[in-house]
């Protein structure tokens, strides 16, 4: 019986000694899988912070592209405003000479009733 104890426990030392063996190829494989599962996290996680800079850029993008619209327009709208003010410093100054003229008619036209009369009388 002690023979075959020893056996036994020998045959138990052996199995014990090979588990690690048998189990080494089931434990590199769920490393594996664990590591997989860790990559594929760190890769998700990548791949979200990646796509929320890409949306902060374009809305960065856009806010400029916006200011630069902005800045267009403003200044097409000084332009339209310096051509209409133009156009009325343009008209006034026409106006103003034409005012002066026919008031150098109105005063050639009096000076000549003017020299008539005296020469009249």
């Amino acid at each position: 019986e002690r023979v075959a104890a020893e056996r036994v426990a020998a045959e138990r030392a052996a199995a014990e000694r090979a588990a690690p063996e048998r189990a080494a190829p089931e434990r590199v494989a769920a490393e594996r899988v664990s590591a997989e599962r860790v990559a594929a996290e760190q890769a998700a996680a990548e791949w979200a912070a990646a796509e929320q800079a890409a949306v902060q850029w374009a809305a960065v993008q856009w806010v400029a592209a916006e200011r630069v619209a902005a800045e267009r327009v403003a200044v097409q709208w000084a332009a339209v405003q310096w051509v209409a003010a133009e156009q009325v410093s343009e008209r006034a100054a026409a106006e103003r000479v034409a005012a002066e003229r026919a008031g150098a008619e109105r005063v050639a036209a009096l000076w000549a009733a003017a020299v008539g009369c005296m020469q009249s009388g």
